[in-house]
């Protein structure tokens, strides 16, 4: 019940800020609005305010509409758009600057509403700081007499200056020996033997990977791979990379307790040293040092910019993905749809309210990168057909329009089954 709960919020949420997005624009540009609906379907629940807009929550929350006056449907494009000199408040009768600021008002608003949520999640989270300050500790069964908060001054005798220079230092070490660490702690400075702290411990697990599937979780400890012992996350990558995508059999440490977990290793995309996009034999597990940097809250207008940037990563990715996808570089098996979408909100929801969120941030950006294709229904193909009227100096005609419509629905409904197979196939096999 939680994780249909939690996809039904995630859907609705961003849908609500897409539409919204239009509305707001459209009224202040002085274009009638008759309806706003979440979902599709019968309706759920309504209303209609005190300037005759009615408002709804339908039984199908996979999608919405903004119908505004004039609309024969709520694409906003039918007969209206051809046919005779439509009054003032009517969509296609205003001027083409407001229909289209109307139009990238929708897209517009899930971008702000992604930079509003990864800038909050920043300040909650903070930003790490190149400090040789230890913050969380990823090995809590290790009885070592290490705090957050304390700094590390020297590995094996080798000072450090920064966090950075401890995992370089560590880095260069055997990973079987002990490690001796001076730590200072307030005044008090003292010694530590640290066992290797690279240890095959999870601290990530990527949506809808193998380790997602099987179950894996944040905190497991790898002791084995096919019944043999491995001592470091470089371990668990070789066996991964060697596996030929066959199955691989994982002795897991949790909670004190061992247990056995199978997984399949998949090609997956991942960013070289290069900054090329391959795929390589994956589980989509993430591990990393046993200790991570202290983290400080930065100041409302660096979380705003962080918040940004990472909008921005989003979208480039998103974009190179698919034009990666189209060359053939990577497989179009990687293409996620509803169904995929709706699984991994049910994933990042058992982890609490940050994941969630992040996930919400990264599909409201999805929705849209996808809504600028220059297609029919979305807004991408109302701004070509806007662009077109623009140049031309009239509308498009509506033999024309139809040939558009039926094309834009072919493609856009075959790439939703092609996605949704795709999930199918993750989730069953």
């Amino acid at each position: 019940m939680i994780a249909v709960f939690s996809i039904v919020c995630a859907f609705s949420l961003v849908i609500f800020i897409h539409e919204f997005g239009h509305f707001f624009v459209a009224k202040k540009c002085g274009i009638g609005v008759q309806e706003f609906s979440i979902g599709f379907g019968p309706r759920i629940i309504w209303f209609k305010d005190r300037s005759g807009v009615v408002w709804k929550f339908c039984l199908l929350p996979l999608g919405g509409f903004v119908r505004f006056e004039g609309d024969s449907n709520p694409s906003s494009i039918g007969k209206s758009i051809i046919n005779g000199n439509p009054p003032a408040r009517n969509f296609h009768g205003a001027p083409i600057w407001a229909r289209s600021l109307t139009v990238l008002a929708g897209p517009f608003a899930n971008i702000l509403f992604s930079v509003f949520i990864f800038s909050v999640l920043i300040l909650l989270n903070g930003i790490t700081s190149d400090k040789p300050i230890i913050g969380k500790i990823n090995i809590p069964f290790y009885n070592l007499n290490i705090k957050e908060g304390d700094t590390v001054l020297s590995i094996n005798q080798t000072p450090t200056h920064s966090f950075s220079e401890i995992l370089r230092q560590y880095q260069g070490t055997d990973r079987t020996e002990v490690v001796e660490l001076l730590i200072k702690r307030n005044e008090k400075v003292f010694k530590v033997n640290a066992p290797n702290l690279f240890q095959p411990i999870v601290k990530d697990v990527e949506m809808l990977s193998p380790a997602s599937r099987a179950g894996i979780k944040v905190g497991d400890l790898i002791l084995k791979v096919n019944k043999e012992q491995i001592f470091s996350f470089s371990e668990l990558k070789n066996y991964v990379v060697q596996s030929s995508g066959k199955p691989l059999v994982l002795d897991i440490l949790r909670n004190q307790r061992e247990i056995q977990k199978i997984l399949v290793p998949e090609l997956r995309p991942i960013e070289d040293k290069d900054g090329n996009l391959v795929e390589t034999l994956r589980i989509g597990i993430i591990g990393g040092f046993a200790f991570e940097p202290e983290r400080n809250t930065p100041d409302f207008f660096t979380a705003f910019e962080l918040g940004l940037l990472t909008t921005w990563r989003v979208i480039y990715q998103s974009i190179r993905g698919l034009s990666e996808i189209i060359k053939g570089s990577i497989s179009a098996k990687h293409l996620t749809g509803p169904v995929g979408i709706a699984h991994a909100i049910t994933d990042v929801s058992k982890n609490g309210l940050v994941p969630f969120f992040s996930l919400v941030a990264l599909i409201s950006t999805g929705i849209a990168v996808i809504n600028l294709f220059p297609l029919p229904v979305l807004d991408g193909g109302h701004l070509l057909l806007l662009l077109y009227e623009k140049f031309s100096g009239r509308v498009p005609s509506e033999r024309f329009m139809q040939f558009f419509m039926m094309f834009g629905l072919a493609l856009l409904l075959s790439l939703m089954l092609f996605a949704t197979y795709n999930d199918l196939l993750r989730i069953i096999f």
